[in-house]
């Protein structure tokens, strides 16, 4: 059984209605400022019949003076239109509600739910139907036929069948909290556990929702009125607090604060958790977020600039890139290269044609060359020596004049008798050889 208390705006306020349904119910349904709906099927332990439910409901609008209709019913919509349309007190059992709905105008419909298509209502008309009782005399099947799913459900409706639970809303979380130190603090590793005991509570509160952190604020305040702010944006979203607690410790032991902090604010970010099915055929892999403490250990050695993922740049300049943040989200699909593939002459299906790979020397190796005329004949190098047996080139690139990163340049490729394969190439303006990559 279900409440549900209607009245004008000019006859009470919606906190009036939120705290009579409180008063009654935890679990409310509030579907205009207007009308609130709630269970009182709890309550007949408690008070007793629904006559005495409402009795109760009534005494409780009467001592705060607020002037509503009343109407319960089975289920929240029959309880809703009933208490919209007629004035007072309105009991209805599951058995003759769809007596009390007959006499309802088929408009009330239509306001009750406003994503119903306004189309029905005038072909309703053109039908001669005017109230609910008639729109519930048809046949369920000759409405589907004619109007489909959304006729059918307009005569569920004026027949008091539509049986669905609540729409109650939740309550806003806050994802932020902040803590006041008795004492300041200048060691990292008391800090640490109180950070640790308030991550722990975000997180618990993000899983809760089934959210997880796609990114950490810290704010600390330092003494003699001074502040630190951190962000840490996370590749992948995290739910659990010694992940996030190690990396904010990694952060804070390659960038500690000033001073002796004397409170701090966390707050985190709540996106979709990532969710991701293993491949039955494919090899284990780190999880992500173990991979992240990780590669957040590697950044504190080596430096935050120098991890990363390379990034093409735009430009015709060799070897040109740029370190970019590091994405560890897995790709949605596997796309062919058509170019790639190529078509056996004596079947139709794909096969992968062989390319070598080519490694590069970062920065290139310092060479000196002996030239044959033109071509070079000898090399050596660090880690590389040996004769040109044949020898590919030159393919002469130059760009970006009028910048400093314009390069001048003649390229080869060399097969030494030592079985290697070799890139090599001359910068022309200084006439200098360096040994570039070497190919697989």
């Amino acid at each position: 059984m279900f409440a549900c208390v209607y009245a004008l705006e000019s006859q009470a306020s919606p906190h009036q209605l939120t705290a009579l349904a409180l008063d009654f119910s935890p679990a409310l349904e509030q579907s205009s400022p207007g009308t609130v709906v709630f269970p009182i099927e709890a309550l007949r332990k408690l008070i007793g019949s629904p006559h005495q439910i409402a009795s109760e409901i009534c005494r409780w609008g009467h001592m705060h003076k607020l002037e509503a209709s009343l109407a319960i019913a089975s289920n929240p919509d029959t309880a809703i239109l009933l208490a919209r349309n007629y004035p007072g007190v309105t009991l209805a059992s599951a058995g003759d509600q769809h007596f009390k709905l007959a006499s309802i105008p088929l408009p009330a419909l239509f306001a009750h739910d406003t994503s119903l298509d306004p189309v029905l209502l005038e072909i309703l008309h053109h039908w001669g139907l005017k109230n609910c009782g008639d729109l519930a005399a048809l046949s369920e099947r000759g409405i589907a036929e004619r109007l489909g799913p959304p006729g059918v459900y307009l005569r569920n409706l004026a027949c008091g069948a539509i049986d669905r639970p609540l729409r109650v809303a939740s309550a806003a979380i806050d994802y932020e909290e902040r803590v006041e130190l008795e004492h300041a603090l200048n060691l990292l590793e008391p800090l640490l556990f109180l950070l640790g005991r308030t991550l722990g509570n975000l997180c618990s509160r993000l899983r809760s929702q089934s959210r997880a952190a796609r990114l950490l604020e810290a704010r600390f305040e330092l003494e003699e009125g001074k502040t630190y702010r951190c962000e840490l944006d996370f590749p992948v979203p995290l739910d659990q607090a010694p992940t996030v607690l190690k990396l904010l410790q990694l952060h804070l032991e390659l960038y500690p604060p000033e001073a002796a902090v004397v409170a701090f604010t966390l707050r985190v970010d709540p996106v979709e958790p990532r969710r991701m099915q293993g491949g039955m055929f494919l090899p284990p892999t780190p999880p992500p977020d173990k991979l992240q403490v990780t590669l957040a250990r590697i950044a504190a050695m080596v430096g935050e600039e120098n991890v990363g993922t390379p990034k093409l740049l735009e430009t015709h300049r060799p070897d040109a890139f740029q370190w970019t943040s590091l994405n560890l989200r897995p790709p949605d699909k596997l796309v062919l290269d058509p170019d790639k593939l190529v078509l056996d002459q004596d079947s139709a299906t794909p096969q992968q044609t062989i390319r070598l790979a080519m490694r590069l020397f970062r920065p290139a190796l310092e060479a000196r060359v002996r030239l044959a005329g033109a071509a070079p004949k000898i090399i050596s190098a660090s880690g590389v020596k040996g004769s040109v047996v044949r020898c590919a080139g030159p393919w002469k690139t130059s760009g970006e004049w009028w910048a400093a990163t314009s390069w001048m340049r003649e390229e080869w490729d060399v097969a030494l008798d030592d079985g290697a394969l070799y890139r090599i190439y001359c910068e022309i303006p200084s006439r200098s050889w360096f040994v570039h990559a070497v190919y697989d």
